[in-house]
């Protein structure tokens, strides 16, 4: 029905589903004989149900002898590709031609990105000193959205002190007054001299512009070696190095990580605290690779370089031979060797809690919790679900049996690895460590379909 409103068509009020297939039949066909094509753009995509996207899909199927009468772009948030890795989904899934994946600017990008909008505003100075633009990077996660607003507030703020600069103490006033960061205190800024209409200009200039035209300022290139040797086919190794410098901080990597998730969080809201207001566990502990493996969680965790300093990743995905890491705001595929040879055991990951938020269910609880482990274990047993108010001893003895399926301690109480392991086995759509050999794994079975 709204697809019919947006292309302006009529149609009885109580019109069915098949009558308004039909309709939009008639009109994409008499579109492609007046030789324009139809497309439909849906953004915030993430938010649709998997019976609206099991009609798009119908919709799909659209198609003349020559060519598809609709063109489908679907815009949205990460978990958009948690939820087309549905099996209810998975036809559709296999109809997505061209995907692309927007990913957090490193601090070269946010350099050359501000220098560009700048450029283009006519104004050559570096307004921004090199000590803010590090602090830009930290305190937007490389978010162009973020880094907008937090260089709208510096340079209003920069012309009504008179600076001709904008410091790091400046900036981060900034950004304490556009979104609420305080992370630490910066000496006094330069004297104060007319600051100039360019500066302000800044925002005529657009992403558009800089990802189009493609100019990025010169600047020196410092040449660091990399501090845990890459394998031969790694490359890109100046790169690399410098993501390797900048991931220092366990609050960026943890802010990653809520990303997976879907939630946008600030540096100083990317911890164990703030997971449970979204609705998710946080467990923090060491462990070896494939211990965490087993755990199956996307997670933050701690690596060693060969001096021994840490830095701190957002571990995507891993399997035999390949991972798939963020590190300093960029995306890098690695050989799982490296990862190994660089781990420092500790991990950060988050789960998803039962919607009653509970972290334990036991033969005490009653209520929603007792149905979500009823539900939850009838589904991994591939059975029906009974309908429970209260933990009686049938249940019970499906909680141990599942718990030594698992190598759990069979107590009979679903506690925290208990219920992970539930996500882990369950259908729902959710970050998963597992989910490039998946990939393979159904890229394999179709290849033997076909």
């Amino acid at each position: 029905a709204t697809l019919c409103d947006e292309f302006g068509l009529t149609y009885p009020r109580e019109a069915g589903l098949k009558t308004l297939f039909d309709l939009l039949h008639r009109h994409l066909l008499a579109n492609r004989a007046a030789g324009r094509r139809s497309l439909l753009l849906i953004d915030e995509a993430q938010h649709l149900q998997p019976a609206v996207l099991e009609q798009l899909r119908l919709l799909t199927n659209l198609e003349t002898d020559d060519s598809k009468l609709l063109q489908v772009l679907l815009v949205g948030q990460p978990e958009l590709q948690q939820l087309l890795r549905q099996p209810l989904l998975r036809q559709l899934a296999q109809r997505i031609t061209a995907r692309y994946h927007l990913l957090p600017l490193s601090a070269s990008d946010v350099d050359a990105y501000v220098r560009f909008r700048l450029q283009v505003a006519g104004c050559l100075q570096p307004l921004f000193a090199p000590a803010a633009l590090a602090a830009l990077h930290r305190l937007s996660g490389g978010i162009p959205r973020l880094i907008n607003l937090i260089c709208e507030r510096a340079l209003l703020a920069a012309y009504a002190q008179g600076k001709p600069q904008i410091g790091k103490a400046l900036l981060l006033q900034a950004a304490r007054e556009a979104m609420g960061v305080s992370r630490e205190a910066e000496p006094g800024g330069l004297p104060g001299l007319a600051f100039g209409l360019c500066g302000l200009l800044l925002l005529g200039a657009g992403w558009f512009g800089w990802q189009q035209w493609g100019w990025q300022p010169p600047r020196e290139t410092v040449r660091v070696e990399v501090p845990v040797k890459l394998p031969p086919d790694a490359g890109q190794q100046q790169r690399f190095s410098e993501a390797m410098q900048q991931a220092g901080y366990e609050d960026e990597a943890l802010q990653q990580l809520f990303r997976v998730w879907g939630y946008e969080v600030n540096l100083e809201e990317a911890s164990c605290e703030q997971a449970e207001r979204a609705g998710l566990g946080c467990q923090q502990g060491r462990a070896t690779l494939a211990e965490l493996i087993r755990l199956d969680h996307p997670a933050q965790v701690r690596l060693l370089d060969e001096q021994g300093q840490a830095v701190y990743a957002t571990l995507l995905a891993v399997d035999e031979r390949q991972a798939e890491v963020l590190l300093g705001g960029e995306s890098w595929s690695l050989e799982r060797s490296w990862l190994e040879q660089a781990w420092g055991m500790e991990y950060t990951l988050l789960w998803k809690l039962p919607q009653g938020g509970s972290r334990l269910i036991s033969s005490r609880s009653s209520g929603p919790d007792v149905q979500w482990l009823e539900t939850a274990l009838a589904e991994v047993g591939k059975g029906r679900p009974r309908k429970l108010t209260r933990f009686d001893a049938q249940l019970g003895e499906a909680l141990r049996r599942f718990q030594q399926a698992e190598g759990l301690e069979a107590d009979g109480v679903a506690g925290a690895q208990t219920l992970m392991r539930l996500n882990v086995r369950s259908d729902e759509p959710m970050p998963r460590l597992s989910r490039t050999l998946a990939r393979q794994e159904n890229a394999q079975s179709d290849g033997a379909q076909s």
